[in-house]
């Protein structure tokens, strides 16, 4: 069974992190670990939308204030998250919302140390992390998290500034195995007729990430984002189910 922090990342907005830490959280979670889904997002916090709950209170900075307050207790914490099923599998979830409307009070310190304690709560934490490679939010994921996924579009464009961005990332400061790519909605088209061996030949010449998770593209995401639902829910036989199902037992 899975267990640690696992912060989904990715060099720049747009390239499907939210959709990515949402569903891997549910694959996980169907794997028998208690996972919860975190929303740590600080410019544009999203998982709510993801799944149509628009009318989120605040719940990562109350959670945090509660913390720093030694009140967050299970009943509070139940009280704050959402616990949202698909499938007969559950995912408990924190709403981000507000973080970007109230940076002033985002005590970054206690956001670590509000992660911490929820590591004693569940075995994975999911965390849909903000884009970029620096920041004080990211600075609080990086002092507990155990493994990151770095999502990438397969364009030219995307892959290019993520090859770009190498002598920064340096696989999250974790050792290379605790670090995992992944190529989001591959499509042929895009890349040629032989579009996964081209960008994993590419990856071993530019990167330190020998070998990619390939999530291909489906008629099923946009499907998802307009029902606010996850894949599981929608398709069982989805092929962009099946590439997060994957990385999912990668992870284990």
């Amino acid at each position: 069974m899975t267990t640690g922090v696992i912060a989904v990342r990715s060099v720049q907005p747009g390239a499907g992190r939210t959709v990515v830490a949402s569903n891997l959280a549910f694959e996980l979670a169907a794997g028998g670990a208690r996972v919860m889904l975190i929303d740590l997002d600080n410019n544009w916090p999203s998982v709510h939308r993801y799944f149509n709950l628009p009318q989120q209170r605040a719940a990562v900075l109350a959670a945090t204030r509660l913390f720093e307050q030694d009140k967050l207790d299970a009943n509070a914490l139940e009280d704050l998250g959402v616990r949202l099923v698909a499938k007969g599998v559950g995912v408990d979830f924190l709403s981000g919302y507000g973080l970007n409307l109230n940076r002033d009070a985002v005590n970054f310190q206690s956001i670590a140390g509000l992660l911490k304690r929820l590591t004693t709560k569940f075995d994975v934490l999911v965390i849909d992390a903000p884009a970029g490679l620096d920041g004080q939010m990211l600075a609080a994921i990086e002092a507990v998290v155990t493994r990151h996924i770095w999502v990438t579009q397969v364009d030219a464009i995307s892959l290019g500034r993520f090859i770009d961005s190498q002598p920064q990332i340096e696989v999250g400061g974790l050792p290379e195995a605790n670090s995992i790519l992944v190529l989001n909605r591959m499509r042929a088209s895009v890349l040629g007729a032989r579009p996964e061996w081209q960008v994993q030949q590419l990856l071993r010449d530019r990167t330190k990430f020998t070998r990619a998770a390939i999530i291909p593209d489906d008629e099923i995401f946009d499907t998802a984002l307009l029902k606010g639902l996850p894949l599981r829910q929608l398709s069982a036989k989805s092929k962009a189910l099946a590439g997060i199902g994957e990385l999912a037992l990668r992870l284990q």
